[in-house]
């Protein structure tokens, strides 16, 4: 039988993935607290470390003066020097940001388009960004891949997209074609799934290891499951399409269906009061929006409500402008979330609004493209 590696090989794989994961996620850790969560050795943590900050992938700095005795340990962090670039294709524009491990967003640019974009306007219009991305780079920064998130279906294995209603698109080999441009490589998912990754490892929810995160934006509705703390992706990635789950009315949707959550809970009549939100309730919104609000959040509720009875979660994050029935709409949606759900697992969710605001999905899709870095820093 043939080995691919020895046994030492892959051990020291593995704990420099664990000690890199951690720091990635937590931005900032001692090098005690390394060793305390991996339960390594102080010195091979400590020789796990110098192995990566030689690699550029972390950096150490002193500790804060302790007020107990003792050496401090020093502070761990990612280091900017590798980037992820994320792109987020919308009905109105593509969207182009730059991340640096550790979730931290480096710049964020919304190109508008004239009409929905196709894959080719898609590819050029983040191929073109790309490229003055890396133009501006320090010679110390380089980009190792892209993330794309797309609302649709997303087979994520392929990087290919089955169907996106409402751009259009159907069978669309969108990470080969974005690849081939930018010549890097190219990881697509659907938003609402990288949306649940970002608040999941990022937002501020503390430890929740079950929850649903719901987006909403002008390309519709969709959701992320995070059960146990791993994606519910399904077979294929296809998983989390709460956006397409009938809730009653008979508008016809993009999908082929009638009375989808999407076609019945839109951002357009909300767009007005989407512009003066700034994560609060900024201003009170008009007789015709409360209207819309509540209207809207009966709908939702019903949506949210087989969720809740299905996979029994312990937070539902509500992303995009779906923000507002948070801000506006709290007490609306929990009385009819209670008439849609079961009281046992209702009385254990709570929904808030995402704390990561408009820059989720570009944390989210930027995870797509750091997944190899994490998995194997060796290689980088």
């Amino acid at each position: 039988m043939t080995r691919t590696g020895t046994s030492t090989d892959d051990v020291r794989r593995r704990n420099l993935s664990t000690v890199l994961t951690l720091v990635h996620r937590r931005r900032s850790v001692s090098r005690s607290e390394l060793t305390r969560h991996t339960g390594l050795s102080r010195s091979t943590t400590k020789d796990l470390v110098e192995e990566l900050v030689a690699r550029d992938l972390v950096e150490e700095s002193p500790a804060p003066p302790a007020a107990q005795a003792g050496r401090p340990s020093p502070i761990v962090r990612p280091t900017d020097s590798l980037l992820a670039v994320s792109v987020t294709p919308e009905v109105d524009a593509v969207t182009v940001g730059v991340v640096s491990m550790g979730g931290a967003v480096r710049e964020v640019v919304r190109l508008p388009t004239e009409g929905i974009p196709s894959p080719q306007d898609t590819v050029t219009i983040a191929a073109d960004a790309i490229g003055r991305i890396r133009r501006d780079l320090s010679r110390k920064q380089s980009v190792t891949a892209v993330g794309l998130a797309v609302p649709g279906l997303v087979h994520c294995r392929q990087s290919a997209v089955q169907l996106a209603p409402n751009l259009g698109w159907h069978d669309v080999e969108i990470g080969q074609m974005l690849s081939a441009a930018v010549e890097l490589p190219v990881y697509a998912a659907n938003d609402a799934n990288v949306g649940a990754i970002a608040e999941h490892l990022f937002g501020r929810h503390g430890d929740v290891d079950h929850l649903i995160y719901v987006n909403g934006g002008p390309s519709g509705v969709g959701a992320g499951f995070v059960v146990a703390g791993g994606l519910l992706e399904g077979v294929a990635g296809y998983g989390g399409e709460l956006g397409h789950t009938y809730v009653g009315g008979a508008e016809q949707c993009h999908c082929g269906s009638t009375g989808c959550l999407e076609t019945e809970v839109l951002q357009a009549p909300l767009a007005p009061l989407l512009a003066d939100f700034d994560g609060a309730a900024a201003r009170p919104p008009t007789d015709a929006e409360r209207d819309v609000l509540l209207r809207q959040t009966g709908k939702l509720a019903v949506a949210l409500g087989n969720a809740v009875n299905m996979l029994n979660p312990g937070l539902i994050v509500l992303g995009g402008f779906l923000r507002l029935f948070c801000a506006y709409a709290a007490d609306a949606l929990r009385a009819e979330l209670a008439r849609h759900s079961m009281a046992a697992p209702r009385q254990l969710v709570e929904v808030v609004p995402a704390t990561l605001g408009a820059d989720t999905l570009i944390i989210g899709a930027a995870e797509l493209a750091f997944a190899p870095v994490l998995a194997d820093p060796g290689r980088f």
